[in-house]
C-alpha cells in the first residue's frame, strides 16, 4: 500500500499530505464531493460520521459530526472557495473544539498516467495553531483516511442505485393529467421550473453532475410512453434535459410487454421480469457509475419501498399541486428510512439527498 506523506516543518504555519492512489483524477474528485462517498472514508476508522451540511460548490459550506465509540461527538465546519471539477477543492476547516482556529486547505488532484496524487496543503492561522492541531493526534485521522479512500477509491464496486426524482411540497411528482400529451400533468411544469425556467448557476452545476455520475437509468412504462412519445425526448432534450445527448446513458424500461415501436430507437432496453432484473441488467451498463431511477412516482416507490435503491435524492419544489402522481401512495407496504447526506436551497428547489437505511 502508498504510503500517506505527512510533513510539518517546525516553526511553521502549514501541514503538507500527500497520497497516490489507484484511481483517475475523476474517481478522487467524486470520493471527495459526493457526500455519500465522503462518509465512507473521511476520519478514523473506529469515528461515526454524519453531514449535517454539505453543498461542495464555491461559496458552499460544510458541517459533520465525528461520533467516538465512547460517545463523544466532534464537530468540524467550514466555507468552499473553490472548487474545480476534477483538479482543486479549496477550503477552510475549523474544529469547533477549538473555535477560531481556522486553517485553509487546498486540494489537489495530479494525473499521473491513470493514477492520482492527491495533495492537501493546509495553512493555520500561527505556529501555534498548526503545533496543537498535531498534537491533537491529527495524524491518526489522516492515515486512516486516506488508507479508506485508497481501499474504496478506483475499485470496481457495485453501482449505487439512486432514486432522483422532482416532487411538490405535498408529495406529488406529476399533477393531474399526466400522460403523453402532458407528461408533468397540466401546468405540472412548476415542478421542474429548476430546469426548466427558473435554472440558476448552482442548478446546472447539479444537473450535470448528476448527468456525469448516471451509467444507466430505469423508468416505468408510463414514464417510457411520455418520453417516447411526440412531445417527448429528441435529439437535443432527454435525460438530463438538455445535456450533451450523444453521452447520454442507456434506459432499462419496466414493462410487461414492450412496445412493438419505438421512436427513439436504441436508447431504450426492455426488461419484462421485474425490479431486481432491471437493476442486474442497468448495473452490467453502468459500470462504476449510479443506476438512476428517474420515475415514474409509482416505479420510484416500488424500488424504496423494496429496499432496492441506496440513495434518495429529492429535488422539493415549492408549490403545492393538491392532487397528482405521489412519490409515496397510501399503503406503501415497509417503513423506509433515511439518513440525510447533504441539501442546497435554490429558488426553484431544495435539493435534498439521503441514504436509505436498510
Amino acid at each position: 500500500m502508498t504510503p500517506t506523506t505527512i510533513t510539518a516543518q517546525p516553526g511553521s504555519p502549514f501541514i503538507e499530505v500527500v497520497r497516490d492512489f489507484d484511481a483517475t483524477p475523476a474517481q478522487l474528485f467524486r470520493a471527495y464531493t459526493d457526500p455519500e462517498l465522503l462518509t465512507r472514508w473521511l476520519g478514523p476508522r473506529d469515528v461515526g460520521m454524519r453531514l449535517l451540511e454539505f453543498d461542495p460548490h464555491s461559496g458552499g459550506g460544510y458541517r459533520y459530526l465525528h461520533r467516538d465509540t465512547d460517545g463523544g461527538e466532534h464537530f468540524f465546519h467550514g466555507v468552499f472557495h473553490a472548487v474545480v471539477t476534477n483538479e482543486r477543492i479549496v477550503q477552510t476547516f475549523e474544529y469547533e473544539g477549538a473555535a477560531g482556529h481556522v486553517s485553509l486547505e487546498t486540494v489537489s488532484f495530479e494525473d499521473l498516467d491513470g493514477r492520482t496524487r492527491v495533495r492537501t496543503q493546509s495553512v493555520y492561522p500561527s505556529v501555534e495553531a498548526r503545533d496543537a492541531m498535531v498534537a491533537s493526534g491529527m495524524e491518526r485521522g489522516i492515515r486512516d483516511s486516506m488508507d479508506r479512500l485508497a481501499e474504496a477509491a478506483g475499485q470496481p464496486g457495485t453501482s449505487r442505485v439512486v432514486v432522483d426524482i422532482s416532487m411538490s411540497l405535498d408529495g406529488y411528482v406529476t399533477a393531474p393529467g399526466a400522460g403523453p400529451e402532458h407528461g408533468l400533468g397540466i401546468d405540472g411544469e412548476v415542478i421542474h421550473a429548476w430546469v426548466l425556467d427558473q435554472r440558476t448557476p448552482r442548478d446546472a452545476e447539479i444537473l450535470e453532475r448528476s448527468f456525469a455520475d448516471t451509467g444507466a437509468v430505469i423508468m416505468g412504462r408510463n414514464t417510457f410512453d411520455v418520453v417516447d412519445g411526440p412531445q417527448g425526448w429528441s435529439d437535443e432534450v432527454g435525460y438530463g434535459h438538455d445535456q450533451d445527448q450523444s453521452a447520454s446513458p442507456p434506459v432499462f424500461v419496466l414493462t410487461h410487454t414492450p412496445p412493438d415501436k419505438v421512436r427513439l430507437g436504441e436508447r431504450f432496453r426492455f426488461v419484462t421480469d421485474g425490479l431486481e432484473s432491471a437493476i442486474d441488467q442497468a448495473r452490467a451498463a453502468a459500470g462504476d457509475k449510479d443506476v438512476v431511477v428517474m420515475g415514474g412516482g409509482s416505479v420510484c416507490g416500488q424500488y424504496l419501498a423494496a429496499g432496492l435503491a441506496d440513495i434518495l435524492r429529492i429535488h422539493l419544489a415549492p408549490v403545492v399541486l393538491g392532487a397528482g402522481t405521489p412519490l409515496f401512495p397510501q399503503g406503501i407496504p415497509a417503513v423506509v428510512r433515511f439518513e440525510p447526506l447533504g441539501s442546497v436551497s435554490t429558488p426553484g428547489a431544495e435539493h435534498l439527498t439521503y441514504r436509505v437505511l436498510k
